[in-house]
């Protein structure tokens, strides 16, 4: 095994990176989290930790799996993350989005306000968290109620609830926006579409974000303005989906052959 993908068989981004670089010669396992977590081994040698097998790794946990309900399979759910974690902490091999001794998945949240605070921006919006469809008072003219279901991950106007039993999150976005979504890996960044966006500077902006977010793979979701003077972040993934990169895939899966192995 050259790389090893931690996420679901059925992610369609993991088997486009399983595909595409067994053309270039590599031979990449995708395995969730109990089955990953069984193929290291830690130890200390002379005073310092030492990992078996010392593989690349991108971690892309889909972990439904880690929500299950019997004590059981939660304890050994629990005991596998962990041993995941220190075994992508500390391997010397490349590792997408690093575990750091703060979080598992970088500094990103449910939380739009958490999110900007952890990337050392101010936010310029408003948020509920909520276990039943709020009630809205008020709105601002120029702004609109989104509310997402946060176990369906839907997300729509608040007039129009999303399919989902909650719990809920709440936003007050700027309607009538345009949105651009830039993918990033390590220093380099692609934006989606060819709009003339270049003044906005999002491309560094958003690894920069990524970097305070502490990943160094993932997508942003920018929010534009009509007159595209201004934009503002919508959404940090740090599991992008497929369709997310799909219009950039063949420079994306060049650079992360040589992010990985170069």
């Amino acid at each position: 095994m050259d790389l090893l993908i931690v996420g679901d068989r059925t992610d369609r981004l993991a088997q486009a990176i399983q595909a595409g670089f067994a053309q270039l010669g590599k031979q990449v396992e995708i395995l969730d989290t109990l089955t990953a977590a069984q193929l290291f081994t830690l130890e200390i040698v002379n005073g310092k930790v030492a990992i078996t097998p010392d593989i690349p790794i991108i971690l892309r946990p889909t972990d439904a799996n880690l929500m299950e309900h019997d004590f059981d399979q939660s304890f050994h759910q629990g005991e596998a993350l962990s041993t995941l974690w220190a075994a992508a902490a500390v391997c010397k091999s490349r590792v997408l989005n690093r575990p750091t001794p703060k979080t598992m998945w970088g500094l990103t949240s449910t939380s739009s306000v958490l999110t900007h605070h952890r990337a050392q921006l101010a936010p310029k919006t408003q948020e509920r968290f909520t276990l039943t469809v709020p009630v809205f008072d008020t709105q601002p003219p120029d702004q609109t109620w989104y509310l997402r279901d946060l176990g369906t991950f839907e997300t729509t106007a608040a007039t129009d609830p999303p399919i989902g039993h909650g719990p809920y999150r709440a936003r007050l976005a700027v309607g009538d926006r345009c949105y651009e979504i830039v993918v990033v890996l390590a220093d380099k960044a692609w934006r989606l579409t060819q709009a003339p966006l270049d003044a906005l500077n999002l491309e560094s902006q958003s690894i920069q974000l990524l970097r305070n977010l502490d990943l160094d793979f993932g997508v942003v979701i920018w929010s534009i303005s009509p007159d595209l003077t201004a934009s503002e972040i919508a959404t940090v993934e740090p599991f992008p989906t497929f369709d997310q990169v799909e219009l950039v895939w063949h420079d994306l899966l060049i650079s992360l052959y040589e992010e990985l192995f170069g």
